[in-house]
């Protein structure tokens, strides 16, 4: 590039060792990252063959129930090993784990539950906490935006997530129609297709608190689940640099370092703008499936054929469940 702007008459500085480095210092989003393979699930939902057949009934939903951003949401969960236990071995970071039942045993994890609408709000976050009973830095730093639960594993089971939407996400959901002036609208709350997301006790609030559930089709979570975009990544991107840089020594000291981190995490992850270009990307809002499709294959790679889960009809009446 240099070359080229000295061929066209420009002056330029030459680029000493340092300019790297430098470079970074500049650009914090900037990160490296390793490559992994894709898993043969994702491989084989990653085609128009299944989103076409979604998008579809996700478009006759919109014209149907007329949805506004600001009533369209959307829940996941991550988790950051943090706590890490001494015989845990696990990265220091992780991809978004499934909800579990409560025999599932995995590593300890701290577990953050985020919601995000489509005009770019993100709402009261619940955070896991592996611990029995919530340590009295965490019961300190609980703020408006922020709640600590205890959990013996940091994981989300079931029965927890039930608790969470119905203690945390469905007052604000309640709380924002009031707010916008429109408390008997329909919400819409889109998640991908863990089990424990959708309990028959799940179906049944939702139904009660005219919020209609929304199944993304599985394996599909990589490429059309908001939060899965730009939300997690930002937030992880902090969780790594600054876990990496702290230095504590007692087991208090890291409780107190983590709420900083995980503030300074959610920050980076609540952005509005960072919310609605995730949602602009996934082609849910506005709605736009080329977005997606244009970057897909029609049909799955032939080693994945027998693995594609057909796209479910909608279950009962205001598509309840995609």
């Amino acid at each position: 590039m240099l070359q080229k702007k000295r061929n066209e008459g420009e002056e330029c500085k030459s680029v000493d060792k340092h300019w790297t480095e430098r470079f970074l210092q500049r650009h914090p989003e900037i990160v490296f990252a390793k490559p992994k393979a894709l898993p043969i699930g994702r491989a084989a939902h990653s085609c128009r063959k299944v989103l076409i057949p979604f998008f579809d009934l996700y478009e006759s939903y919109l014209n149907e129930e007329k949805p506004i951003p600001q009533l369209l949401f959307n829940i996941d969960e991550t988790s950051t090993f943090f706590h890490k236990r001494k015989n845990d071995q696990v990265a220091s970071s992780s991809s978004s784990p499934s909800v579990i039942t409560p025999e599932t045993s995995l590593p300890t994890a701290t577990s953050i539950v985020f919601m995000c609408s489509a005009d770019g709000c993100r709402y009261l976050t619940p955070i896991v906490i592996p611990y029995k009973t919530l340590p009295d830095e965490y019961k300190l730093a609980t703020t408006s935006q922020e709640v600590f639960f205890p959990s013996t594993t940091g994981h989300v089971t079931s029965s927890l997530f039930f608790e969470l939407f119905r203690i945390c996400f469905l007052p604000e959901i309640i709380k924002k129609r009031i707010a916008i002036g429109e408390k008997y609208r329909h919400a819409a709350l889109i998640m991908d297709g863990c089990v424990g997301h959708f309990t028959e006790e799940m179906k049944r609030l939702c139904k009660d608190n005219l919020v209609d559930l929304i199944k993304l089709p599985s394996h599909t979570s990589h490429i059309i689940q908001p939060n899965d975009q730009f939300i997690f990544a930002n937030m992880k991107r902090v969780f790594a640099r600054e876990t990496e840089s702290g230095q504590t020594t007692t087991a208090s000291q890291k409780r107190e370092v983590f709420t900083t981190i995980l503030r300074d995490g959610l920050a980076a992850a609540s952005y509005p703008s960072t919310i609605i270009s995730s949602w602009k990307v996934t082609g849910l809002w506005p709605l736009d499936k080329s977005v997606v499709l244009k970057h897909l294959p029609e049909n799955p790679p032939s080693c994945a054929e027998n693995s594609v889960e057909p796209t479910k009809a909608p279950e009962g009446s205001n598509f309840g469940a995609i």
